[in-house]
């Protein structure tokens, strides 16, 4: 028998409230939930609530509250004030003057109503009636910081100086960690020119609140009569630096209005769009600082990291190529060009570059684990291995080195070291798909019996729906990916694991010239289905599932006699395929999708592995822990499916 005490509504709700003061708002809305489930007409926890979904910009939601409440309760004073915060912001002024004039009505020293209705009468013009609000509020309440600011700003209009300084200084007195009231502080020293007093009063607003907009905004008016244009550029770098990228791109477009030409400015503004996968802004600005500077080396490199990232291969060597001729020691570059190589299959030259990379900097742990990877494609195991122990050491944290380390040693039957990684990953809880699969594949091959960070079970966690059924398959997909077909823009890149096929190169999903929004919003609305079917497993990649994600795409056409051979993902969480042209099926199993464990092939399924019988307008989604490959189908179709994975930030 459990011994936990049972609290009464009363102690719940003080409890909430308690949690609501601390700004534990997920544990107060909870226990606000419960409070309601138990009495629906409690109409403080529906006014509380309504608060939570205000401040979350639910107004909708909130609205619903407050009105609830006032029609459980019509004298509930602060219920009819804050519906009318509402309204205000919801641009419906005269309903909100009502809510706050009946909030008074019930309770005539309510001084919040009086100091909201003297701001919709400051919004109006009328200063007199405002003033006479806010006095009454300063009257009912004389700390009421707000009421003091909000009066200053009325003296401020009417052009009374004085008065309005006194006020201000009043309110920053009982309040002076309050971002609106520094704020409005800044504005009158600013109206005074008293640069030097208002800046520090727009520091202290964005001290106390970083995202305080309008107090940026002003900050950087200040700041910029101040300041010479490479001091403007260099405060841009640091905000960019610091992961402040709206401040940053702030500065940039200043420094872009007093020198159009500012080459750097145009690069740096050109990798925050890139950063926002906005690559066709990304494109044009870097193209036009190339214009101003031919040798800008940077701006190359980065606009050939664009046109990779779209799958136009050819632009993006000779973007890597040029600044390498402007910079040879360009290590990015070099290893950029070797990654370009060996997706084009040239193994001899994208060994080359990295070998270049390393010898312009022994250090670079991204070019060892490069070359780790091009030894592997070339069957040389062991050099693989001893470059990515090389990377490993330079950065102990190399997730892909790791990763690929992990790989290496299981296909070189290194047992002793392997379960010793393994054994260590456990102990830091470190996840990805990469040592979900080695810990299954150790399980199935060596014996190994370890719970699987990512996911013990992923053959549970392999799910197949129709498309057809639920969305304008024909319009939406068929033709959208028929469209790409046809796009001679558009690389393939060589894939040694398709027989009697080829790959799209890039990522079809940041290529603008290709309208997949709508297929991209399937692909997510079906992913919130996949983990909310999920939602009640243990498995690690559904209790941690990525905040935020991106999405891969890419498309996969087969001939006659075409097949996948045995793979995975790496870089997934979740990995995906549309089947938007399955050839009729001579055998049962033609073309079929097989999941697996490990990479053996069978002829018959076994419990490592599962045929999945796909047709047109199937979708599969599984774990990206799971390796997969296909069947050999008969057919004179053309096999077409749409891969993706979903890929954490």
């Amino acid at each position: 028998m459990s011994n936990e005490k049972v609290l009464t509504i009363k102690e719940t709700f003080d409890l909430a409230v308690q949690n609501h003061q601390k700004n534990n708002i997920k544990e107060a809305q909870n226990l606000y939930n419960k409070i309601l489930e138990i009495d629906p007409n409690h109409s403080q926890a529906l006014n509380n609530i309504a608060i939570i979904f205000t401040n979350l910009k639910d107004y909708q939601k909130a609205k619903e509250c407050y009105e609830k409440a006032i029609e459980i309760n019509p004298n509930y004073a602060d219920a009819h004030n804050n519906l009318g915060l509402i309204f205000k912001g919801l641009g419906k002024n005269q309903k909100a003057k009502e809510c706050y004039k009946k909030a008074i009505e019930i309770n005539p020293n309510h001084a919040d109503a009086h100091n909201n209705l003297g701001v919709l009468f400051k919004e109006v013009g009328d200063l007199q009636k405002a003033n006479e609000c806010y006095e009454k509020a300063i009257e009912i309440n004389p700390n009421d910081a707000k009421a003091y600011s909000n009066q200053g700003n009325n003296y401020k209009e009417l052009g009374e100086n004085q008065k309005a300084k006194e006020c201000f200084e009043k309110a920053i007195t009982i309040s002076p960690n309050d971002a609106d009231i520094n704020y409005n502080l800044g504005n009158f020293f600013k109206l005074l020119k008293e640069n030097e007093k208002a800046k520090k009063c727009y520091e202290k607003a964005i001290e106390i609140n970083p995202d305080y907009t309008n107090a940026n905004n002003q900050l950087l008016k200040s700041l910029y009569q101040s300041l010479t244009t490479d001091e403007v550029f260099n405060l841009a770098v640091k905000n960019h630096q610091e992961g402040k990228t709206d401040i940053a791109q702030e500065h940039y477009n200043q420094v872009l209005k007093i020198d159009p030409n500012h080459s750097q400015a145009l690069n740096n503004i050109a990798i925050i769009f890139t950063n926002l996968k906005d690559y066709q802004k990304a494109t044009n600005t870097y193209e036009k600082a190339i214009e101003i500077d031919p040798n800008y080396a940077d701006a190359h490199y980065n606009l050939g990291t664009i046109f990779k990232e779209l799958g136009e291969f050819e632009k993006a060597k000779n973007c890597y190529e040029k600044a390498i001729k402007i910079n040879p020691n360009y290590t990015d570059a070099h290893n950029n060009l070797g990654v370009l190589f060996k997706e084009l299959g040239d193994l001899q030259k994208a060994k080359e570059c990295f070998e270049k990379a390393i010898k312009i900097n022994p250090n670079d742990a991204r070019a060892y684990s490069n070359q780790g990877n091009t030894y592997k494609e070339l069957g040389e195991k062991q050099k693989a291995k001893e470059c990515y122990e090389k990377a490993i050491e330079i950065n102990p944290d190399y997730t892909n080195a790791n990763n690929q380390l992990l790989k290496s040693l299981y296909q070189i039957n290194n047992q002793s070291i392997l379960f010793k990684k393994l054994e260590s990953i456990t102990k830091e809880g470190k996840m990805n798909a990469v040592i979900g699969s080695i810990f299954s594949r150790s399980n199935v091959k060596y014996g190994f019996k370890k719970n699987n960070p990512f996911c013990n079970d992923p053959l549970d966690y392999v799910l197949k729906i129709s498309l057809i059924e639920k969305y304008d398959f024909k319009n939406v997909i068929v033709d959208c990916v028929h469209n790409i077909l046809k796009d001679d823009s558009l690389s393939n890149r060589p894939q040694s694991l398709i027989e009697n096929g080829y790959q799209t190169s890039g990522n079809l999903f940041a290529n603008k010239d290709f309208n997949t929004k709508e297929i991209q919003r399937i692909i997510y609305a079906e992913i919130d289905k996949y983990r909310l079917k999920f939602r009640d497993s243990k498995e690690g990649f559904i209790n941690n599932w990525p905040t935020n994600y991106n999405l891969k795409g890419w498309l996969i056409s087969m001939k006659n006699g075409g097949k996948l051979k045995a793979h995975m993902h790496d870089i997934g969480w979740l990995s995906g395929s549309i089947y938007v042209n399955v050839p009729p099926k001579l055998q049962t199993d033609s073309g079929n999708l097989v999941v697996c464990i490990d990479e053996n092939e069978n002829e018959n399924e076994n419990e490592n592995e599962k045929s999945i019988d796909v047709v047109t307008g199937s979708l599969c989604l599984f774990p990206s822990s799971l390796l997969h490959y296909t069947i050999p189908f008969e057919s004179e179709e053309e096999r077409i499916v749409l891969a993706f994975d979903m890929v954490p930030n």
